[in-house]
């Protein structure tokens, strides 16, 4: 391994920050000195290579704690609907898809649900684009799904079918199936789905992993290893990378917990997860972490709320009862198993917080246990998250005035609770230890872009726009740690720190955005990736 000196860089040491420019020298994948640049090079020694970091920032490198690689390489293998402006224009690529692709089904997704009716899209209207080939496509955020008549009719739904327990059939005025499904409704149909084959999904996402640390994302969580929701189980697709050599880059995975299971069934899932956790950490894939789901989205009141929603009489629905809940995350961390929760709403945050804080001090202290999402936390339970050592696992690009948000979000959850969303400067506050992710596909992974939004709570680009809920925004070193040191040190893929010793995974941007307005942050790029010493990217 050879050594390396990044010049006129500014280091991202929070707590110390070095005034000026300063050099980095990096020998055998380690930091080997921080300072001036002859002092550097002496240490270093003769023939290192080196890199001009144009005064920008020099920061560990970023991790995401909550990404979905095989999602985003899955989607590429089907019909892409993200980014679509009108209905015109999904419905000419629905058309441009069918006609191209002879397969049985189509399948595809990332429509924006703000394009259609509340009650979303209709079966007949897909019906006219493919004709009579079952068809299925996931909304942007994968909660949603619309079906055509075909597709409902080949999974059996009818005016007779119940709702599932973690999930809602969009009806129409006879009861019967209108087309759109929520959360886990959307599995009658996806169990159906014909599955891509391992070797695609790996080529996406090792092609996805390159995009991440061009992004100067060094290491990540696939939060959610196990088919679930139409998806392939991509760890085998992770595991053909991780044969032939080829993945780079700091993965975890998550391991999914099915939906189906029971109090009976503990004992051998955790058993189970256990013996995977063994096999793919030993592959390259340390995955001693369950995804446990709790609770859907606001926009599909399907998240969990302790109020009900606006105009409505019901508050969502939890996945899992607290009893079960409480059972399996006590099972789990007793075997040295951390949990991964997805909770948006403030009943699902509170039912992870109880079953967390039901467990054993040292069997809890043992693991990283942590909270994704946290769209709604109710005052009460912000402090509970450094006092049960529970880290809030935020996807801050989500922490604005979005047109969904105005639309939908707000509406359901009422207008004068803008500033109760995303409290992220609460538990800053409070003493959490915070960790950040992107939930790419749903949004970019670029960190910046994520950063930007925490700092000013506004979509970057508006610097006019009303921030939500001010109060809740995160100084811009306290974001940036957040991503790189407290996401880094949650998956156990390093320390995420500029120090003498520490592994040289590292990201240089092609700025310091301290040095300019808050609403600039969002103009910072990526100009170089170091990974264990090497650039990787630049």
């Amino acid at each position: 391994m050879g050594s390396l000196v990044i010049a006129n860089g500014v280091p991202f040491i929070p707590d110390a920050r070095i005034p000026g420019r300063t050099a980095i020298g990096i020998r055998d994948g380690v930091i080997a000195a921080i300072g001036e640049i002859a002092d550097v090079r002496a240490e270093v020694g003769p023939g290192a290579e080196e890199l001009d970091a144009g005064g920008g920032l020099v920061t560990p490198g970023f991790v995401d704690a909550h990404v979905h690689l095989g999602v985003g390489a899955v989607d590429a293998l089907r019909c892409d609907l993200a980014g679509a402006a009108s209905i015109d224009e999904i419905d000419t690529r629905i058309r441009a898809f069918a006609a191209e692709h002879g397969d049985a089904w189509v399948v595809g997704g990332g429509w924006d649900p703000t394009l259609f009716p509340a009650a979303g899209p209709r079966a007949d209207h897909l019906d006219a684009l493919v004709g009579d080939r079952p068809a299925l496509l996931l909304d942007a955020d994968h909660h949603a799904a619309w079906a055509n008549t075909a597709a409902l009719e080949r999974a059996g739904l009818d005016v007779r079918t119940p709702d599932p327990e973690d999930g809602r059939i969009e009806r129409d005025v006879a009861g019967r199936p209108s087309g759109t499904l929520r959360d886990g409704a959307a599995q009658l149909v996806a169990r159906l789905l014909p599955q891509p084959r391992t070797e695609d999904v790996a080529r996406g996402i090792l092609r996805l992993s390159r995009d991440l640390l061009a992004a100067g994302i060094t290491g990540w969580q696939e939060a959610a290893l196990g088919a679930y929701g139409g998806f392939p189980d991509f760890t085998d697709a992770y595991l053909r990378l991780l044969t032939t050599g080829g993945l780079e880059g700091r993965a975890t995975g998550a391991q999914w917990v099915p939906r189906d299971l029971t109090e009976e069934g503990i004992e051998a899932f955790v058993a189970a997860t256990v013996e995977r956790a063994a096999r793919l950490t030993a592959a390259g894939l340390p995955s001693a972490t369950a995804k446990l789901m709790l609770d859907g989205i606001v926009e599909t009141r399907t998240a969990h709320l302790l109020e009900p929603y606006c105009g409505f009489e019901d508050r969502g629905r939890g996945y899992f009862s607290p009893a079960l809940t409480t059972r399996l995350v006590a099972a789990l961390n007793a075997a040295g198993i951390a949990v991964h929760v997805h909770a948006i709403g403030d009943a699902a945050v509170r039912d992870a917080l109880d079953a967390f804080a039901a467990v054993p001090t040292a069997d809890r202290r043992a693991v990283r246990n942590h909270i994704a999402h946290i769209q709604l936390i109710h005052a009460d339970d912000v402090p509970r998250f450094a006092a049960l050592g529970v880290t809030a696992n935020a996807q801050p690009f989500w922490a604005c005035a979005t047109a969904l948000a105005r639309q939908s979000t707000l509406p359901l959850i009422g207008p004068d609770r803008g500033d109760e969303l995303y409290v992220f400067g609460s538990l800053s506050r409070s003493g959490a230890d915070l960790a950040m992710g992107s939930d790419w596909p749903v949004s970019t992974f670029d960190p910046w872009q994520g950063i930007h939004v925490a700092v000013t709570r506004r979509p970057p680009g508006e610097a006019d726009a009303e921030s939500l809920g001010p109060g809740e925004s995160l100084p811009l070193a306290v974001a940036i740690d957040a991503y790189t040191r407290g996401s880094a040190v949650l998956l156990g893929v390093g320390s995420g720190v500029l120090r003498v010793g520490e592994r040289a995974d590292l990201a240089i941007a092609n700025r310091d955005p301290f040095t300019g307005p808050e609403d600039a942050i969002h103009e910072t790029r990526t100009a170089a990736t170091v990974l264990g010493g090497t650039v990787v990217s630049s």
